[in-house]
């Protein structure tokens, strides 16, 4: 879950784009046995541009960890675009196309359409606190048979929370709840980051996603530093 925050765009810009990228790769081989490779990708690309009274944001995500000794591996990407209008300083107006293809879940991909409302109910130089509610439609493909394609109207609610702790320091906790008649999912991001430099940030961040559905349950956990 993210929102356009448009009072933290450098004054210069009108626009942020922020991207992150981890890779890890071992290869290990013990006596009298076939060597083994483990892989993990960690990355994330947000591009936020508020012109006016209108602003724009695409996000992409990809998570995937690959062992040649196990089956039980982890492949995830995430893609989501959205248009939104300030009605007022407060008050604006969104709408968001998602895309996501998670191989943790009983689905082999998840497309969402949502349009919905947002409400600044706190913002100074310290915080800021921000809510969405929505009402959409999403299309769901399952992974195992019968592979029945699921159609559902869903509605959602969002809270995005910062807390500036310094002037380098700053405390992120966003939530979001998608709920329809076969599937319900909860998302979690809880993040520090410290500016090291005027390009560069340090961040670490707790990610969790809980789906409950008819077609079966699953719950997946990122640590990311």
């Amino acid at each position: 879950p993210v929102r356009a925050e448009t009072g933290s765009i450098a004054v210069e810009k009108d626009y942020r784009l922020e991207a992150d990228i981890g890779y890890l790769i071992n290869t290990s081989k013990s006596e009298g046995s076939d060597s083994t490779t483990k892989e993990n990708l960690a990355a994330n690309i947000l591009f936020q541009r508020q012109k006016g009274i209108w602003g724009q944001e695409l996000r992409a995500e990809a998570v995937s960890t690959n062992d040649d000794a196990s089956d039980d591996n982890v492949e995830r990407y995430l893609l989501s675009g959205k248009l939104l209008h300030r009605s007022s300083d407060t008050v604006y107006q969104f709408g968001k196309l998602t895309a996501e293809k998670d191989l943790s879940s009983a689905f082999d991909y998840q497309l969402t359409a949502t349009v919905g409302l947002g409400k600044d109910i706190l913002k100074d130089d310290k915080q800021s606190l921000a809510v969405e509610v929505g009402a959409g439609y999403r299309y769901s493909k399952e992974r195992y048979e019968p592979r029945d394609d699921i159609g559902e109207a869903i509605g959602t609610i969002a809270a995005f929370y910062q807390y500036q702790i310094n002037q380098m320091v700053r405390f992120n906790q966003d939530l979001s709840y998608e709920a329809g008649s076969d599937t319900q999912t909860l998302r979690s991001r809880t993040a520090l980051s410290a500016d090291l430099n005027q390009n560069f940030a340090a961040t670490a961040s707790y990610n969790l996603k809980d789906l409950r559905s008819d077609s079966g349950d699953s719950r997946d956990s990122l640590v990311s530093l």
